[in-house]
C-alpha cells in the first residue's frame, strides 16, 4: 500500500495540498485531450460517411489490442436507450474471452467521441454528444451473476468528422439500425 501523503501535511501549505489533491483525484481520473502522435488510427464507415478515430493505448492497452486484433469489425449500430447521446454495436463484440470483466479504467461520464468497451454486456458504445453516460435503469447482471458496475472502459476516440458522426447517430433514433464497419487505417 502506498504511503499517505496527506498525513502530517502542513495545513498552511496550500501548494502541497493542491499537488496532493490534483495527483490523487484529477490526474488519476482524467483523460488528456491531446492525442499521442503514435496513436493507432481507425476508420469507421456508416451510411456512406467516414469517421476517423484513434485507439488510446496509454489508457487501456489490453482493450485497445483486443479491439485492434478484431478489426475489421462490422455490425449494426443502434441508438442507446439509456446512455443519452450515444450509439452502440447491437451485435455483441467478442472480446470477453481475451479481457474478462476487467475494466482498465472506469468511467461513467463520457465526452463526445469517446469509444467505450463494456464487458458486462459485451458492447462497444460511442458517445456523440455531451449528454452521454453509462446509465442503466435497473441492475444488470452477467450470465455468471456479476453485477454491472455502471462504469465502462474508454479505449478510443473519434477525432475526425465527429459532427457528421453525431448527425448520423441522431438519425438512428428515427431510421433504425445502420451497418457500420470499423477498420484499421494505414
Amino acid at each position: 500500500m502506498s504511503e499517505r501523503k496527506d498525513v502530517g501535511m502542513d495545513p498552511n501549505d496550500k501548494a502541497a495540498q493542491r499537488e496532493m489533491w490534483d495527483g490523487w483525484w484529477y490526474d488519476r481520473f482524467e483523460i488528456p485531450h491531446a492525442i499521442p502522435p503514435d496513436a493507432r488510427r481507425l476508420e469507421l464507415e456508416m451510411g456512406g460517411d467516414i469517421f476517423g478515430a484513434v485507439l488510446l493505448d496509454h489508457l487501456a492497452p489490453k482493450t485497445c489490442q483486443a479491439f485492434w486484433e478484431l478489426l475489421p469489425y462490422g455490425g449494426n449500430m443502434i441508438h442507446c436507450a439509456w446512455f443519452g447521446h450515444a450509439a452502440f454495436y447491437l451485435d455483441r463484440v467478442p472480446m470477453l474471452d481475451k479481457l474478462g470483466y476487467e475494466l482498465e479504467n472506469r468511467f461513467q461520464q463520457l465526452a463526445p467521441g469517446d469509444m467505450i468497451w463494456d464487458p458486462y454486456i459485451e458492447e462497444v458504445t460511442i458517445a456523440y454528444g455531451r449528454n452521454a453516460c453509462v446509465n442503466f435503469p435497473t441492475t444488470i447482471y452477467t450470465k455468471e451473476g456479476l453485477q454491472h458496475p455502471n462504469q465502462a472502459c474508454i479505449f478510443g476516440r473519434i477525432i475526425d468528422n465527429l459532427d457528421g458522426f453525431a448527425l448520423m447517430c441522431k438519425r438512428l433514433r428515427y431510421e433504425g439500425t445502420k451497418p457500420m464497419v470499423t477498420r484499421r487505417k494505414a
